[in-house]
This record gives structure tokens, C-alpha cells and sequence, in this order.
């Protein structure tokens, strides 16, 4: 339940439920519907596609753990223990390669253990299959479709994360670098390969460059930058602060054991990639600091992978040792050291995932569980909750994006999951509203939002304030923060419409809405307009419904139609941002 675990737990549940029909779209689960595409940027559907079975079976967080343990701790080892094999290291090497890919650095557990952007990390450690099958076909000349085939598949997953563009970007450059080993077999089947890829992430590619265009505009975004030599010295520091984070084994046998012992065909297979790769970690933030593509880092070390594993080999695979007492004697050396920074490395990764590491995992608290529970038996089922304020991690150390995957009921908040600081307010409800009790019961009303909940001071201040309008029904303390539940006084009847009687079910994509009266001219629903839905029922329609100057809901006009089925069809073009201007969320 640590910080973004539960958005990407969320994002889970959202690609599980839609694809294969559908990357993103209209969520009613969060502020009375919203257009959801971030699990396409954030690189949660790579890691949707390897439990996808799952998804369809159960909620996410049934079985994340065991599948975070499951894929990082033996199938992403073990996967690389193959593809290295494929590359032509022995098997010695290729067990090393399986033990180094369990932690190829410190910052793998920064990111996915502790804040949980298993995305990205994901397709890191898809890197190093694409390396090693590259260099199969490109630089050996060995394979044919079957290694083509996963090469492509390998590929896809990997940019599922869009920066990981840039680990093929370098792959590319290092092929161009062997076109001395060129043949028309091999290119053949590695043209195939990445055309395959492209044809595999073009809907991803799609959803990225319209529906979500705010968010690469975002991460776009340019800054004032220093001088040159300030720029310089600066990324080159962080390179350094990075390269302090990898195994050792892989700073010293596969970064530079790769540029200056290693086999020539390897050596210019592997240096784009490093180059590339190294000069986004050290230098992006000078000039995109909203990108966070410093942990580009993170794939380069797991890229280092094979090189270190291939000189492992050699090292510890039975090769002939020198002549002569002096090489045999440091030969001896290195194969002790080898192994023993191996092991220390192991022990180093155990401490993380016993959870004693310098970034350890936030479990679902007892008492999340307990609120859990209270919000199951005290909201109605047709209201909803909206959290006053800002919400941040202050509800058991996570985002609460995934709370009414837990709780069974709809919410409305302002930073549910993690958006970036500066594209919406941070605070809730909407300024047009949160400033009169007036407009503050208005909102509440128009929305149905039977309880508020809050834990920063000044909306509880508001609240506490109000007796007469709001009563407070539950306090409790949360990560050293009080937190305190209102409900809201003389709401009158809780219903999903706001015009005319009857049944709404809401889903991704999907609201069916049930007429009490299928010969009324209209009802209006309590969900929010939005350009891309669209009415599947023949005979009836729907339409935007200004319920004032800001807030629109969709009115649905039966057509006599006893059920009235409502969908979503992105479109090609940005989402449009609120009515304040920030995000659409």
C-alpha cells in the first residue's frame, strides 16, 4: 500500500477489465466519471500483459505480492538466465546473469519495491533479453523467426514504458556500428523483428501521442538550464551516484569489462547502448526535469548484464587458465573475488525483499483495513465519499487510487493517484466551490456525496466549523495524521439521477442506465459529460446536461427503451483538461 502501489495496482485493474478492447477511457469509479489513459505512459500494461490471466480472474490486489515476488525473484531471473544462454555464454555465465538480474542495483528497489512503479521497472528488466536476442541474430548470426519472434515480443514489452524507445534507439546504433557482420539472413529476421514490435505497440504509440498528449507535454516541459559547464559537471555526478547503486559486478565485468576485454562484436554491440543510455540517466534533468528519465540508469545496469555474465563465464566456466604461476595465481584471484561479490550482492538483495533495506514495502495497514470496512456499511451504495482537502499518503502511506476497487463505492477526490505537483490543485472540492458553505452543499449535493473525509487543517477546520451542515461520524489516526469523517446533514434521498428515478450501473467504458419510467423524455444522470461517449441503444440518446456554469452531466433520453447501454470511444485528440484548467482527472 506504499505511495504509488495502489495507482498502479489501480491501473491494473482498469487494463484488466478493458483489454483487449480498449487501452483506457471513461472510469465512473473516481469523480463521477473521468478519462483514465495513464496506464499507458506509466508502463502498467507491460506488466498487465505478463499476469493478464490473472486480471481476469481477480481483483489486483488478490495476488499482486506473490506476483511481484514471483516475476522479479525468479521468472525475470530466469528469463534472462535463457536469454543469455541464447547469446552464446556458458552456462556458468548464464546462472550469473540469473543472479545479477535479481538485483542489478539498489535503485531497482527504490522504484519498484518502495514507491511501486513496477511499469517501468518492468521493462527494464526486459532490456536484457532484447540485448542478448539482438546480438544473437546481428552480431552471431544465429536464430531464425523463432528467435525473431521473441526478440519482438521482448521489444514490445520493454517500450510499453515509452523510454524504453531509447534502449532500442541504442541497439540500433550498435547495429549500424557491426555492418561488417551484416547478412541478408540475419537482417531479414531482425528488420522482421522490429517491425513486428512497431506493428505490436502502434495502439500504445496511438493512445500516447492523442488521448494523452497532456502528459508528454508535461514531461516535455523545458527549464531554465544552467551553464554548460555547470550542466556537465552536474550530470556527471549523478552518472557516478548511479553507478554506485549496481552490483559491483556489473560496474566493473559489465560496464568496463564491456568497453575494454570484451569480444570486439560485443564491445560495439554494447557501447551505443551504454552511451545512450548513460548520457539520458547523468544529463535529461538538465534539460527535461520533469521526465524523471534519470532512471535510465536502472535498464543500462540490467543491459550490463550480458557482458558481465559473458566474462563470468570465463572466469568461472571452466576456460583454460593462463600459463605461467603469476596469471594462474591472479586468475585465482578474480575467481574468488567473482564469486564473493556475487554472494555479497545476493545477501544484499535478500535484505531488501525481507524488507530491512534502506527503501522497504508499506503494507495495508489494520486500520485501512478497519476504514475499509466502515466505508462498506456506512456509505450508501448509490452515494459516494469525497475527501476534503488533499489526500497525498496520508490514508495509509499510499495513494488512494485503488480505495473503491476495496471499498465498493464510487469517490471523488483531487490527487487520488500520483499527479504531477503543479497540473492540478491539490486541494478539494474545486476553488469554485470549497469557499461558501453554499457552493461547498451544492457540490455535495449535485454529485451525491453523502461523506467527506479529510486530514489536513484547514479542511478540517472547514468542516469542524459547519456542525449544522456536516456531522462528524468517525475519527481516527493515520501515519501520525488525525483523520476525521463528516457526514453531510439533510442530503435527502441518495440516488444516481439527478432528473427523473430508476438504476445505474457504472463500469470502465460502460454504464447501463434502467429507466424507472421508459416513456419519460428524460433523465439526467449524475456523471459527468464527456466528448467520447456515445449511446449503444438504438431508439434512445444522450446528450450534455448543464447543471451550472461548470458542471455538466449526461442526460439520457430513453426512447422508451428500458435499458439504455452508454459507451466510449476515444478520439483523436488530447483530453480536454477540467473546467479550471488542470488535468482532466
Amino acid at each position: 500500500w506504499g505511495f504509488d502501489h495502489p495507482s498502479f495496482m489501480f491501473r491494473l485493474k482498469e487494463f484488466g477489465d478493458l483489454f483487449p478492447f480498449a487501452l483506457g477511457g471513461y472510469n465512473p469509479g473516481w469523480n463521477a466519471g473521468t478519462e483514465h489513459f495513464v496506464g499507458v505512459t506509466s508502463g502498467a500494461h507491460g506488466f498487465g500483459m505478463l499476469i493478464l490471466p490473472l486480471l481476469k480472474i481477480w481483483d489486483p490486489h488478490v495476488f499482486y505480492g506473490a506476483a511481484l515476488i514471483f516475476w522479479f525473484v525468479f521468472a525475470f531471473p530466469w528469463l534472462g538466465v535463457a536469454a543469455v544462454r541464447s547469446a552464446g555464454v556458458g552456462r556458468a555465465g548464464a546462472l550469473c546473469a540469473g543472479l545479477l538480474m535479481c538485483g542489478a542495483s539498489r535503485e531497482m528497489f527504490i522504484w519498484m519495491w518502495h514507491f511501486g512503479t513496477v511499469g517501468a521497472m518492468t521493462s527494464a528488466m526486459m532490456a536484457l533479453p532484447v540485448v542478448a536476442l539482438g546480438y544473437r541474430l546481428a552480431v552471431l548470426r544465429r536464430g531464425s523467426w523463432g528467435t525473431a519472434l521473441a526478440l519482438a515480443l521482448s521489444a514490445w514489452l520493454m517500450c510499453l514504458w515509452t523510454p524504453g524507445v531509447f534502449i532500442g534507439a541504442g541497439l540500433a546504433l550498435g547495429w549500424l556500428w557491426s555492418f561488417r557482420s551484416w547478412s541478408w539472413r540475419t537482417n531479414r529476421w531482425l528488420i522482421g523483428a522490429g517491425v513486428l514490435a512497431l506493428a505490436l505497440l502502434s495502439p500504445w504509440f496511438w493512445t500516447t501521442w492523442f488521448p494523452c498528449r497532456n502528459v508528454v507535454d508535461y514531461v516535455g516541459t523545458a527549464m531554465a538550464h544552467p551553464g554548460w559547464d555547470v550542466m556537465a559537471l552536474a550530470g556527471a555526478r549523478r552518472l557516478g551516484v548511479d553507478f554506485q547503486e549496481w552490483h559491483p559486478v556489473l560496474l566493473f565485468l559489465g560496464l568496463l569489462g564491456a568497453l575494454f576485454v570484451a569480444p570486439r562484436g560485443l564491445r560495439r554491440w554494447m557501447l551505443p547502448v551504454f552511451l545512450v543510455l548513460g548520457a539520458i540517466a547523468g544529463w535529461s534533468r538538465e534539460w527535461k526535469p520533469l521526465s524523471q528519465l534519470d532512471r535510465m540508469a536502472i535498464p543500462m545496469a540490467v543491459a550490463a548484464v550480458l557482458p558481465a555474465a559473458a566474462l563470468c563465464g570465463r572466469l568461472l566456466g571452466g576456460a583454460t587458465v593462463p600459463r605461467g604461476r603469476r596469471r594462474a595465481w591472479l586468475w585465482a584471484v578474480a575467481q574468488g573475488i567473482v564469486l564473493a561479490t556475487l554472494l555479497m550482492g545476493f545477501r544484499s538483495v535478500r535484505t531488501h525483499y525481507a524488507n530491512h533495506g534502506a527503501a522497504p514495502v508499506r503494507m495495508l495497514s489494520p486500520e485501512m483495513r478497519e476504514w475499509v470496512e466502515w466505508i462498506r456499511a456506512e456509505v450508501p451504495a448509490e452515494g459516494r465519499l469525497g475527501f476534503a482537502g488533499r489526500a497525498v499518503h496520508f490514508y495509509g502511506g499510499g495513494n488512494i487510487a485503488y480505495l473503491p476497487v476495496l471499498a465498493g463505492r464510487e469517490m471523488m477526490a483531487d490527487d487520488y493517484y500520483g499527479f504531477p505537483r503543479g497540473t492540478i490543485e491539490y486541494n478539494y472540492p474545486p476553488a469554485a466551490y470549497r469557499k461558501e458553505i453554499d457552493s461547498y452543499l451544492f457540490f455535495s449535493r449535485a454529485y451525491g456525496i453523502t461523506h467527506w473525509v479529510a486530514s489536513m487543517p484547514d479542511a478540517l477546520e472547514f468542516l469542524a466549523s459547519h456542525p449544522e451542515r456536516f456531522e462528524r461520524v468517525r475519527s481516527m489516526r493515520m501515519i501520525g495524521r488525525n483523520i476525521d469523517v463528516y457526514r453531510v446533514k439533510d442530503l435527502g434521498p441518495v440516488s444516481r439521477f439527478w432528473e427523473g428515478a430508476g438504476r445505474v450501473e457504472a463500469r470502465e467504458n460502460r454504464i447501463e442506465v434502467f429507466p424507472a419510467d421508459p416513456s419519460a423524455e428524460r433523465v439526467v444522470i449524475r456523471y459527468n459529460w464527456r466528448d467520447g461517449l456515445v449511446c449503444r441503444t438504438p431508439g434512445a440518446s444522450i446528450e450534455p446536461f448543464p447543471v451550472d456554469e461548470n458542471l455538466r452531466f449526461i442526460a439520457v433520453h430513453p426512447g422508451g427503451n428500458e435499458k439504455v447501454r452508454i459507451g466510449y470511444r476515444p478520439h483523436g485528440a488530447p483530453v480536454k483538461p477540467n473546467f479550471d484548467g488542470t488535468f482532466h482527472h
